[in-house]
């Protein structure tokens, strides 16, 4: 059975008040051997203080939920790990939800982690395919009285914190460096369109077409997953539309690239130049290593925290929306074109 304050009081010797002064920290005068003893007696009797006690005396639970579109991206398996380690930095545990894009488990891990009284709730997602489904997620949202950070995919509304990297000029920083090396014939592999995130990165590819007098072509885009699925489906598409570059929504894709180039025999950056976006550890470790737009992982998740320990400060505090700006890192995957 587990231990009380009360058994480890009676092992000590002394009053379960003086347990709780002693273990919590609390500025009274108690005595070092007194101290010692009650610290012996925790120890020897394994005691842990009730969490769901403390958070009814505090209002509080020291918890934050995490939900993720897909922790078996190295993407958001990065970013959920910085987090963590930031928040817990701060005593705070975070419990993870992974929702694989899904609005329906969305919602569920919503009222989850409201029904389990959590501090706070940092959403990685609320941009869905369905317009529907985001209005549910959106109205359930708007019920929970928690404080709720957007980071990475969110949605176009102001009356949240939010985090996120500028998704149009990842698009025209991957772009213009495949324009810069000569390249005008740039196929793009992505996810749905239908999400903020691709359409915003497609939006800066056309963007960075129209300054060079150059008229996107609708055919060279070629829309699945975020996965590398996509790039292995992408590749013979893209090669019948006689594209000399691939600029790859993110690098789980490009990593697809790489895969069905051996299948075609065909060498990057010689026969095709390709860019990812993400800067995932991988990408500078396989060959050639993958020209990629980099997105602040160490940043977004600063901000986060910062907002998350605010918003937990002060409920009412005034809303920050936070754009933070990408980085292109240029590798071996990408050359002049011939």
């Amino acid at each position: 059975m587990r231990a009380t304050i009360k058994d480890v009081a009676k092992a000590a010797g002394v009053s379960p008040s003086t347990v709780s002064f002693i273990i919590n920290n609390k500025p009274v005068p108690i005595s070092k051997d007194t101290r010692e003893k009650v610290m012996r007696a925790v120890e020897e009797l394994h005691y842990r203080p009730n969490q769901l006690a403390v958070g009814l005396v505090t209002n509080t639970t020291n918890t934050i939920g995490l939900i993720l579109p897909d922790s078996t991206n190295p993407f958001f398996a990065t970013l959920s790990n910085q987090i963590e380690i930031k928040l817990r930095q701060k005593n705070i545990n975070v419990i993870i939800g992974n929702t694989s894009g899904n609005a329906k488990i969305t919602r569920e891990y919503l009222r989850i982690f409201s029904d389990r009284c959590v501090d706070g709730i940092i959403l990685a997602q609320l941009d869905f395919e369905d317009e529907e489904e985001t209005a549910k997620c959106q109205k359930l949202i708007h019920s929970i009285d928690i404080p709720i950070i957007y980071v990475d995919r969110v949605a176009d509304e102001r009356n949240h914190y939010s985090v996120e990297v500028d998704q149009k000029l990842i698009g025209y920083l991957a772009t213009n460096h495949l324009l810069d090396l000569g390249h005008t014939r740039i196929g793009c592999a992505s996810g749905s369109i239908n999400l903020n995130v691709n359409s915003s990165r497609y939006e800066g590819y056309r963007t960075a077409l129209k300054e060079r007098k150059l008229t996107p072509d609708p055919n060279l885009l070629f829309c699945d997953s975020l996965s590398i699925e996509c790039g292995i489906k992408a590749l013979p598409d893209l090669l019948g539309q006689n594209v000399t570059a691939i600029f790859a929504f993110n690098d789980m894709i490009a990593y697809g690239i790489y895969k069905e180039c051996r299948n075609y025999n065909l060498s990057i950056p010689g026969d095709l130049s390709v860019i990812g976006v993400d800067n995932i550890v991988l990408s500078d470790i396989i060959q050639p290593p993958l020209t990629t737009v980099a997105q602040p992982v160490t940043q977004i998740a600063d901000y986060v925290v910062k907002g998350m320990l605010d918003l937990m400060k002060i409920p009412n505090i005034e809303f920050e929306h936070v754009k933070l700006n990408p980085i292109l890192k240029v590798r071996a995957s990408t050359m002049q074109a011939v």
